[in-house]
């Protein structure tokens, strides 16, 4: 009647769903009886057995009923509470070694991947982001630092969890011994620690499964628990179980509905049980076991190496960009250089071309100059003198100089204007002209500076 009210009152089809119930033993009053009940979309059902078309699926069991076998049997007496963090977060209540009530609250993972990936723009960065996140507690507060960036999306929705956890506890029935964490918000660092500091009363551990100590596969352990769902409904699959759990529907037995077993949102579809669950797990189902967790944790370790390879290509890609850009600036100042190169080697073919003309000229004239208006003085070049000197001037003129003029004003007295950017460059034409005895007598100016330019006048004679 409760189920029908409940359906009424959201608008759900009591049809299309599919309903499951356990009786148990109220502790509160020993005259009624407690029930928990669990239903599910048929039409999600039948999607499932479709995937496994052509092979009998033994059980379906609810993970909130399932996730405690993975506890070590001489544990499971205890009065313990287990969280199970996924989208949502299911609280599981043990009592006396007993499913004794099941909580859902919305608050979960999925929130948190939600609010992270509205950044990140990515589910599985998302999810990276949340394993790299450390809690730190009251004792730490001065060692938060801004690598966990994601905190604020990740806190509020822990703050809610671990009070909604903490009122399940101080208002159990029996006294609460153990609170076990488990699912997705496991890959939290330090989450246990939260939980810890809230819930001071009752001790606040991950949930291992029992196998662990004794496996010889090198496998971190938080691997295990990120897959723990998985495992503890493997195996109810194989039997390994919660034996006294007994699923009812409308007074039939479970061999009534081909020995189906059903849970809200969450269900996993085994096929046929390996061994029969009243005996202890073969060798052969210990490895079978141990497979499945190393199949789980090489998908999630090929989505890692994946995420780094790629952040590592992308790098790559950068690097070879941002050198590509540099050398194309190198080639443009090199062909800007080579142009300016040419248009002065231009000029001095121009001048020498212009000189050996007037030289033509001087072998058919001769030249005077007055001096003192008593004294005449005539003085003689000889014939490839000039060229002689354009020539060895082009051979010896560094790249970063620039001749502007050269004058024969009296005699062998040759007059060059050159410039350039650095006094050093002007200087070291210069020193050229006297050491390679190009003219004698050298002299120049200090140099005058225009803007960048600077600009010297060098004096010497012909050789």
């Amino acid at each position: 009647m409760d189920f029908e009210l409940l359906c009424n009152e959201r608008g759900y089809d009591k049809k299309s769903l599919e309903a499951r119930y356990i009786y148990r033993t109220s502790i509160e009053n020993a005259d009624k009886e407690r029930v928990i009940h669990v239903a599910a979309n048929k039409e999600n059902v039948h999607k499932r057995l479709q995937e496994f078309n052509g092979s009998k699926v033994v059980s379906m069991a609810p993970i909130t009923t399932s996730i405690y076998n993975l506890l070590e049997p001489n544990n499971q007496n205890q009065n313990i509470v287990i969280v199970n963090i996924e989208k949502d977060t299911k609280i599981t209540t043990i009592i006396n070694g007993e499913v004794y009530d099941i909580n859902v609250i919305s608050d979960g993972m999925g929130d948190i991947l939600t609010s992270i990936n509205n950044i990140e723009n990515s589910l599985k960065k998302s999810y990276e982001c949340c394993k790299n996140t450390t809690i730190y507690t009251q004792d730490m507060q001065d060692l938060q630092i801004e690598e966990n960036d994601h905190l604020e999306d990740i806190m509020p929705v822990l703050y809610r969890i671990v009070n909604n956890v903490k009122a399940i506890v101080d208002n159990a029935p029996n006294t609460i011994t153990k609170v076990y964490l488990t699912g997705l918000g496991t890959s939290i660092n330090n989450v246990d620690l939260y939980f810890q500091e809230y819930i001071t009363s009752v001790k606040c551990e991950l949930l291992k499964p029992f196998f662990i100590e004794n496996t010889s596969i090198k496998i971190p352990i938080k691997d295990y628990m990120e897959v723990n769902s998985a495992i503890a409904l493997a195996l109810d699959g194989l039997g390994y179980g919660n034996k006294k759990l007994s699923f009812k529907s409308n007074g039939s037995n479970l061999s009534d509905i081909a020995n189906m077993e059903i849970t809200g949102e969450s269900v996993v579809d085994f096929f046929k049980s390996l061994v029969d669950y009243r005996k202890p797990l073969t060798v052969f189902d210990k490895t079978l076991l141990r497979l499945i967790a190393c199949m789980c944790v090489a998908i999630i370790g090929y989505f890692v190496l994946s995420s780094s390879i790629l952040d590592q290509i992308g790098e790559k890609k950068k690097e070879i960009e941002k050198s590509s850009t540099n050398v194309d600036t190198q080639i443009a100042t090199i062909t800007a250089q080579t142009a300016k190169v040419n248009a002065g080697e231009s000029n001095y073919q121009q001048l020498i071309t212009a000189l050996k003309a007037i030289e033509k000229d001087k072998n058919k004239t001769s030249y005077s100059e007055e001096e003192d208006e008593s004294s005449i003085e005539s003085t003689v070049i000889e014939k490839d003198s000039i060229p002689n000197l354009l020539n060895r001037i082009v051979y010896l003129i560094p790249t970063q100089v620039t001749v502007t003029s050269i004058e024969n004003t009296n005699g062998t007295h040759i007059v060059i204007n050159a410039q350039a950017e650095k006094y050093e460059q002007l200087g070291f034409f210069k020193a050229l002209i006297s050491t390679e005895e190009v003219l004698l007598n050298v002299k120049s100016t200090s140099g005058s500076k225009s803007g960048d330019t600077i600009t010297i006048t060098i004096e010497g004679d012909l050789p």
